[in-house]
């Protein structure tokens, strides 16, 4: 068949047709240019067009939602991709009924917009999606209260703090996750207003075992997911991120989205081949971040990518990593992501 635009093979993709290649695509953190829009958009549409990608996914700072609300941060001492936190607003799960609806358009919001506008003004035909963490997830940075600043810590903060919000006040974490929803929801329409093609909508490793059960995540991250992604339903390019190992894949994976992408090798989770008779959205990912696309060599990325496009038969799927890209990742492994979608042939 002819070469296909980016937008249109992309589109192809998610509507399940016939590809000339399968779409590629693989996103990272970039400190410090992510402190400020225009350095951010600056470096991301850089990364987009020097690995040629098919489509791009803006990382902005993975703090922006929580300092929405009134978390700080000192941007000078990052662990990892979080900042160290300096305040916030919530010190206990009394607290909880100081998280109010604020507005979409204003403060972080409105910077973030502005990013959006500079990279559709930049970015030509091919599609964009802004990242945007689910509610439970916001309220997770919000709650955490880490004693030592590293990524580690911080982490199992958020864990830990969204359990004891839970286990102490749940009236309050509904009320609260109500009011970051409606944000949330608001700030999404946005962001497609202002020239996104949609949302990469992520759930960061809380809907999977050993954090909360499939019950508590049903109750208090569902919900509040799915009025979000009502708000953007008219955006032409929706992607659900279902974070970490052992996820409860079938429980959201029926979101109103046009995609799902999930770490898919070697995490306990479904495999490519194994999600495509289970879900009705097309699949994105293939590649392991960590062990292959960091750690291995670019033959490797190379072998674990044409798998990934044989067991999908190149059908109703774009190739990327199951999460964002480290930054100690070698270049050359990055461009061999980009050379297996060349080099592996689809069915027609």
């Amino acid at each position: 068949m002819s070469q296909l635009s980016k937008r249109e093979r992309v589109e192809a993709a998610l509507q399940g047709d016939t590809v000339d290649r399968v779409p590629v695509a693989a996103w990272r953190h970039f400190i410090p240019e992510e402190r400020q829009a225009d350095t951010l958009a600056r470096i991301s549409l850089k990364h987009f067009h020097d690995f040629d990608w098919d489509w791009l996914k803006v990382n902005p700072r993975a703090t922006y939602y929580a300092e929405a609300w009134g978390n700080r941060y000192d941007y000078d001492r990052y662990d990892s991709v979080l900042p160290e936190l300096i305040e916030g607003p919530i010190n206990s799960p009394a607290e909880l009924d100081k998280i109010q609806q604020i507005s979409p358009t204003s403060g972080v919001f409105d910077e973030q917009l502005g990013l959006v506008r500079q990279i559709k003004a930049g970015i030509g035909d091919a599609h964009f999606l802004q990242t945007l963490f689910s509610p439970l997830s916001v309220l997770a940075l919000l709650v955490a209260r880490p004693k030592h600043h590293t990524v580690a810590e911080a982490v199992q903060a958020q864990y830990d703090g969204i359990r004891h919000a839970i286990e102490e006040n749940p009236a309050g974490v509904h009320a609260a996750l109500k009011n970051i929803a409606a944000t949330l929801a608001l700030y999404g329409a946005a962001t497609v207003d202002a020239g996104a093609s949609g949302l990469f909508f992520a759930i960061v490793r809380l809907a999977r075992q050993g954090i909360l059960t499939e019950a508590e995540y049903e109750e208090f991250g569902r919900p509040y997911d799915q009025e979000v992604l009502r708000a953007v339903q008219g955006a032409s390019f929706n992607m659900l991120h279902i974070c970490g190992p052992s996820v409860y894949f079938d429980s959201v994976v029926q979101y109103p989205v046009h995609a799902v992408n999930w770490a898919s090798v070697g995490q306990h989770n479904p495999t490519v081949g194994e999600a495509k008779s289970r879900i009705p959205q097309a699949l994105v990912g293939g590649v392991d971040e960590v062990q292959t696309l960091q750690q291995g060599t670019p033959d490797d990325v190379i072998q674990q990518a044409q798998a990934a496009i044989r067991a999908t038969a190149g059908r109703h799927f774009l190739l990327t990593p199951g999460c964002g890209a480290s930054e100690e990742t070698p270049l050359a492994n990055l461009h061999a992501l980009r050379q297996a979608a060349n080099a592996t042939p689809v069915e027609v």
